[in-house]
This record gives C-alpha cells, structure tokens and sequence, in this order.
C-alpha cells in the first residue's frame, strides 16, 4: 500500500509540468526498483565454503579425512596408495618431490575428473597434489593445489580463479555455485576410486612390498 502510494503521489506531482516520455520513464523506474531488489532477494547465494572444503589456514581447496582400513598392514596400504597413483596419475606429469617415510607418499600431477553435470560428461585434466600418509589398519589423504590444466580447461588457473566469486560481496550465483557443486562431485568421484583401491583385501601383483 505504501509504494502505492508513492507511485500515486510522484505521478501526481509530475503530470503537471513534466513531459510524456519523462512520466513514462519515471514511473517505469519506480516500479522496476522493487522488483529488481526483490528479484535478487529471491536469487540464493552461496559462499565457497559452502560449495567444497576449504583450509582454514591458507584459504585453499583441500580433500582430507582419516578412513579407516580394518585388517590391512601398513605395507599393504603403502602398496595399494602406490598402485592408485600409478593409475590416475597422467604418464609423465609427475612434478618432482619429497616422498618421505615408507608410510608416506606425496605427489603432484595430471588427474581427469569426469564433471558431474547434467547431461555432461566431458573429462578435464587438473594438476593436484596428492599425499597420503598409512598406518596399519588406516590411511589419511589430502589432495590440493587444484589447477586446470590449459590443453583442457581453464586456461590453467587454480579453482578459485576458475569459478570467481563476487569481488564485492565475495558469494556466488546460481550458475557458477551450480558449476562449482559438479566440481566437488568429480572430486568426490575420484576420492571414491582411492577408498575402493585401498579397501581391496584381493592382494595382487602389484601389492608385493618395494
């Protein structure tokens, strides 16, 4: 009732000296104000740490958790972690790092995650690094430094800079936090290959100790 009001009062005061076109063009603001705040009151969005995981630390997209392997030796966890990354793990883009301990595996190189998207399921390549520390009936993995690959996807930039947020407001909108969401699904996806690999009690050839 109060905007109608205001509406009513302004068209009031404008009929008597303005012209046609500039009535027009009042009024069509007056109306077009509300809906324009209540149409972005109505648009969700959303903040990063909301979409995947982050470091609280140094702000970075990090994957890590403590998963539990009842059974399993830490030479048999060790074996198992070296045959995923062997797997997933691009021929030929490994990066140069510290391995540490035999309970201890760091790497850094080209995975391809499959988007979880409608309707897609283009592959992209993503340089990540990876570690994975084992212990006898356990294992922790932290995967980050995310970048997309240029060949692929991205032109090479980390997934913050891929998937921007508002520089005001630091949020996002519906289509780039509906982008980011499939993002952190493939992730998952992949994480759900690594728990399968080292929960796989059949020892193979490739679980002999190195």
């Amino acid at each position: 009732m109060e905007f109608y009001q205001l509406v009513k009062l302004v068209f009031q005061s404008v009929d008597q000296c303005w012209p046609h076109w500039l009535k027009l063009m009042a009024i069509a603001w007056l109306i077009q104000g509300p809906v324009h705040l209540y149409a972005q009151a109505q648009s969700p969005r959303s903040f990063i740490y909301q979409l995947v995981p982050i470091d609280g630390e140094s702000g970075d997209i990090v994957y890590t958790a403590v998963v539990l392997v009842r059974g399993a030796s830490r030479t048999q966890l060790y074996n198992r972690a070296q045959h995923f990354m062997a797997h997933t793990l691009h021929t030929g883009s490994l990066s140069p790092m510290d391995h540490g301990a035999k309970h201890h595996i760091n790497r850094c190189g080209i995975i391809t995650l499959q988007h979880a998207l409608v309707g897609s399921s283009t592959p992209q390549d993503y340089r990540v690094t990876i570690e994975v520390r084992v212990k006898a009936g356990r294992y922790r993995y932290r995967l980050s430094q995310f970048r997309a690959q240029p060949d692929s996807v991205g032109l090479g930039l980390p997934i913050r800079e891929l998937y921007q947020c508002d520089q005001k407001t630091y949020d996002y909108g519906t289509s780039t936090a509906q982008l980011l969401r499939a993002w952190n699904r493939s992730v998952k996806a992949y994480l759900s290959q690594l728990h399968k690999y080292m929960s796989d009690s059949q020892e193979a050839e490739y679980y002999k100790p190195l």
